[in-house]
């Protein structure tokens, strides 16, 4: 029988954690068989989670029980432990946590300092409760934020969000992940540590300059950054999937007429550069935005993050028609 395993999602883009999980399977080799708020219980193998934006924890299932104490018949693996527990009822709290490690064996065998492995008990629909194997790349991620690269601009995207868009883009290892607006090269970096070919542009020469120092300080080799106006680009080669983000608002030099014009056109060249069915994952500050699109793409999924009271970003997965 396959096991299966606890997914503790982060919660960041409404919406977003669930779809990455939903697009990764695709890939992986794991079927979802229940989702509760941000926890889902899966089946088969977790090992691509590794990659995920969004994953928090991945916890080996060893016990499911509708009471605490029916837990008692959980067969630990040998080794010191520590267990932690989380209600999603908010009906118990984090005091329990002795009764468990007493319920599960653990007397003499807790360490806190230096364990073997760490239990992890949660109070959803049932209890749960499974070894901890995977607690997300949170700091990997932070290694990479803008003040951390050689060259950066205060406005390049998070590299969460980032990975997040490269996962949704339906592309796998070895395909080839377009950038037409890339700045300092955080989706192109997320995309080439995922092991996307790399094609970047930007009309700014510093820009287009600041992302092949920033793609090589960190590993990245498979690569081409051009400097050029990108509605006149020409590629030699096939492109899997375009994610970008759109030059907006105020971090743009353009007027409102002009931005408009530009992301009509830039569909329209999507449409050009892209295979039949396969997408373009994009993000824009105004959601009529994306109605320049419908000549062109179908609106997979669009998901709403508001930064703060003034400017709300939309990420918006399309399907080229």
């Amino acid at each position: 029988m396959d096991s299966t395993f606890l997914v503790d999602l982060l919660q960041d883009i409404p919406g977003a954690s669930q779809y990455e999980l939903l697009s990764l399977s695709e890939s992986g080799n794991y079927e979802i068989l229940k989702q509760i708020d941000n926890f889902n219980i899966i089946r088969g193998d977790w090992e691509i989670l590794r990659k995920a934006a969004y994953v928090r924890r991945v916890v080996k299932i060893l016990g499911v029980a509708e009471e605490m104490d029916a837990l008692s018949g959980v067969t630990l693996p040998s080794g010191t432990f520590y267990a932690r527990f989380q209600d999603y009822g908010n009906c118990h709290d984090s005091s329990i946590e002795p009764k468990l490690g007493d319920i599960l064996g653990g007397r003499g065998r807790v360490s806190f300092r230096n364990p073997d492995f760490v239990i992890r008990a949660y109070h959803l629909d049932k209890w749960y409760i499974g070894i901890e194997l995977f607690t997300g790349i949170g700091k990997e991620l932070l290694s990479r934020r803008a003040p951390m690269r050689p060259f950066f601009s205060p406005i390049s995207i998070h590299p969460r969000h980032a990975r997040f868009m490269v996962n949704i883009s339906g592309t796998s290892e070895g395909e080839t992940v377009l950038d037409p607006f890339c700045g300092t090269g955080g989706i192109l970096l997320e995309a080439g540590l995922l092991g996307r070919k790399v094609l970047g542009n930007d009309w700014s020469l510093q820009m287009s300059s600041g992302a092949k120092l920033n793609l090589k300080y960190f590993g990245i080799r498979d690569y081409v950054i051009y400097n050029e106006d990108f509605l006149k680009l020409e590629l030699d080669e096939s492109v899997s999937a375009i994610v970008t983000d759109f030059p907006y608002g105020k971090n743009s030099r353009l007027s409102q007429k002009n931005l408009e014009n530009l992301y009509g056109e830039s569909f329209r060249r999507f449409h050009e550069l892209l295979p039949e069915g396969r997408r373009a994952v994009v993000v824009v500050s105004e959601r009529k935005m994306l109605d320049l699109s419908d000549k062109y793409f179908s609106i997979l999924k669009v998901f709403e993050f508001r930064v703060h009271r003034s400017l709300t970003r939309y990420f918006a997965v399309l399907k080229r028609k």
